[in-house]
């Protein structure tokens, strides 16, 4: 039990075992017990801390390219020992994927650590050449502030050669500093903030179906005529309802205002959330354990995605493929117009 549902409380265990042996053991003796399997099964926390510098020269050793940091703390403690604060890791392949293939449009996300010391993970995610979701580096931290943040996104602006984030477009939630980070490391880059999570807020207040399509229809507007009407439709559902929506900052969340430059019109940021999805398991183990967990996952999925390059038939990928199609199609029903020497009219 303890294996298959390791994040179960202790009290689900006293059940267990009250209804499958007929004996009550107390929670004290159930919590050292659940500790024990838990370190056979997944490792010693305090050891694999205590191997963290090694696991990191390994993988500078056998990454020729890559780029591994351990932060630890400026304070010494007993022993001469200091304690751990950062592990940030990028390999040399993502890097080549991003520069090679990938737009410039970055994910920017965190998510919790289930272990014994808990954590949290932060990362960057673009999307690869087939719109599927391609992490760059990940970072683990004890928190997630303004510190962090900063640390993660110098890092990043480095290593990937940002430089002051000109035609870089970053999409993020509302983790706490991450804003200010952006602005200080990265002026020029554009921010966009996630339409599901200002969803999520807003409509603590404004609820109903209605409502939730008219945001969706305001976030996907592509015209400032469109994305006018929608909002004026938005103002019969509620007095004031526009005024409270427009607080998040719209040219951050709608279509309208995004430049063309980074050729994506992503308004959420599953990008990101899938990661967090696609890692789920590895979260609940050591760090070393986890750490390697996720790097093989990657080697895994980038040999699963050059096996897959090797049946496309043409230059572009599938995805790509069915969009132009789609639009291709679509342009059948189009009539155009002259209107001089500045363009032509399209009418459907």
């Amino acid at each position: 039990m303890i294996k298959e549902q390791p994040n179960n409380r202790i009290f689900k265990f006293q059940e267990f075992i009250r209804n499958k042996l007929g004996l009550y053991v107390g929670r004290t003796v159930c919590r050292r017990a659940k500790n024990i399997v838990l370190n056979e099964i997944m490792g010693d926390h305090k050891l694999e801390y205590g191997r963290i510098l090694d696991y990191r020269d390994e993988l500078l050793r056998s990454n020729t390219g890559s780029i591994c940091v351990v932060k630890l703390s400026e304070e010494t403690f007993e022993g001469g020992k200091k304690m751990f604060v950062g592990f940030y890791i990028c390999f040399d392949v993502m890097k080549k994927s991003y520069l090679a293939s990938c737009m410039p449009c970055i994910g920017l996300d965190g998510c919790f650590l289930k272990g014994v010391y808990r954590g949290q993970l932060l990362v960057a995610v673009c999307k690869d050449e087939n719109n599927q979701m391609l992490p760059l580096p990940w970072v683990v931290v004890e928190i997630e502030n303004m510190h962090t943040w900063r640390w993660f996104v110098n890092l990043l602006k480095s290593y990937l050669q940002f430089g002051d984030g000109t035609s870089l477009t970053i999409i993020t939630d509302m983790q706490k500093g991450l804003e200010n980070a952006i602005a200080d490391l990265l002026p020029n880059s554009k921010h966009r903030m996630c339409a599901r999570h200002i969803l999520a807020n807003w409509s603590k207040k404004w609820r109903g179906i209605e409502r939730r399509n008219c945001f969706w229809r305001c976030a996907r507007s592509t015209y400032e005529w469109e994305l006018k009407k929608n909002l004026d439709d938005m103002k019969k559902l509620g007095t004031k309802i526009v005024d409270e929506l427009l607080y998040y900052n719209i040219e951050r969340w709608s279509k309208v205002y995004f430049n063309t430059f980074c050729k994506s019109d992503s308004i959420d940021n599953n990008m990101a959330e899938c990661f967090n999805a696609w890692i789920l398991a590895a979260r609940q183990k050591t760090i070393v354990t986890m750490l390697e967990e996720i790097r093989v996952k990657m080697m895994n999925k980038i040999g699963h995605l050059r096996q897959f390059g090797n049946t496309w038939i043409t230059d572009f990928s599938p995805m790509a493929m069915k969009v132009l199609e789609e639009n291709t199609e679509r342009s059948m029903k189009c009539n155009i117009f002259w209107t001089g020497e500045h363009g032509c009219k399209v009418k459907q």
